[in-house]
């Protein structure tokens, strides 16, 4: 029922007349640099472990320190 009413909603929306200044757009595109910027660095924290979860590479054993 709520997807209907939402869709309900948004056909009945009316033209917005608005205006985008040019910094607009270079606030998008560093909203998108940034996003790229952020999965990068997730990937990179986490590469090994996606690596493993994909079955290119094995499974480190735990180090018990009693050497």
């Amino acid at each position: 029922m709520r997807i209907f009413i939402t869709i309900l909603l948004l056909l009945m929306c009316a033209d917005a007349v608005a205006y985008l200044d040019p910094g607009t757009g270079s606030m998008l595109l560093q909203v998108i640099l940034g996003g790229v910027a952020a999965v990068g660095v997730a990937v990179k924290l986490y590469w090994h472990k996606l690596r493993v979860a994909l079955g290119a590479a094995k499974k480190e054993d735990p180090e018990d320190g009693s050497d």
